[in-house]
């Protein structure tokens, strides 16, 4: 048997002019992430992250905490297979078009980018119409694409990595949600279902022998301690506590 964990990313910068970057708290999940790791003493035999900048850093505040401990831990590698679903040019893209058989969402769309809710509201509906009935739009990456994607990404990670190991992949909520759905043979009408309640900085685990692969434990984040670490931000491509010293050991 072998490991996969698929981690989401830390908070993100929602509502700055860079969404693609961690905030504070996203920083502050990343590295009780890796505390939590090694006061279990958990070693990684790989480790992954898709290209947006979010996930290797979230990477990243693993990597220092092992670091730090003196503790060995692999290097990243990046395979862009991994990033997030292109949600933020779903709504973009397919929004208009669906406001005509929605308008309700109409009076959401100038408040997406600011308003949490209103931008989880428009999401959802977009997401849906995307990957269920699967609109022919060029210049936007197809559900059919997508699931190829990050197929082609799990299976290079199950290839790399085989009986006795445990690789991290540190993606999106959107990716863990699908590949969630994929293991568990549900059609793709379940797999916004899968993706809303996705904490940040939380754990998925999947174990794998041979063709066979399963799914161990879903959105793991009790490790996050208290309520004010345990954020689901809506991910899209386009808000500062201060760092306690936190210790497992």
């Amino acid at each position: 048997m072998a490991e996969i964990l698929l981690i989401r990313h830390g908070q993100a910068s929602f509502g700055s002019d860079n969404y693609d970057q961690l905030s504070e708290l996203g920083y502050h999940q990343a590295r009780i992430m890796g505390h939590y790791f090694l006061s279990q003493e958990t070693t990684f035999s790989a480790l992954y992250a898709g290209g947006l900048q979010r996930q290797q850093q979230t990477a990243q505040g693993l990597i220092d905490v092992y670091r730090q401990a003196g503790v060995a831990i692999p290097e990243l590698t990046i395979d862009k297979r991994w990033d997030e679903l292109e949600n933020d040019r779903q709504v973009e893209v397919l929004l208009p078009a669906l406001i005509a058989v929605k308008p309700e969402l109409a009076a959401l769309k100038d408040t997406i980018f600011q308003d949490k809710k209103a931008f989880q509201k428009v999401l959802r509906a977009v997401f849906n119409h995307w990957i269920v009935d699967q609109p022919d739009t060029p210049n936007l990456e197809s559900w059919p694409q997508a699931e190829a994607r990050y197929s082609d990404a799990l299976a290079r990670v199950r290839a790399e990595n085989g009986s006795g190991t445990r690789a991290a992949v540190f993606t999106s909520g959107g990716v863990i949600a699908a590949v969630t759905a994929m293991v568990m043979r549900l059609g793709p009408e379940h797999v916004y279902g899968l993706f809303e309640p996705v904490i940040n900085a939380s754990i998925s685990r999947y174990i794998h022998a041979g063709d066979k692969i399963s799914l161990s434990s879903f959105n793991e984040h009790t490790y996050l301690n208290s309520a004010e670490m345990m954020t689901a931000e809506a991910d899209s491509d386009k808000t500062r506590p201060q760092e306690s010293i936190i210790s497992y050991r």
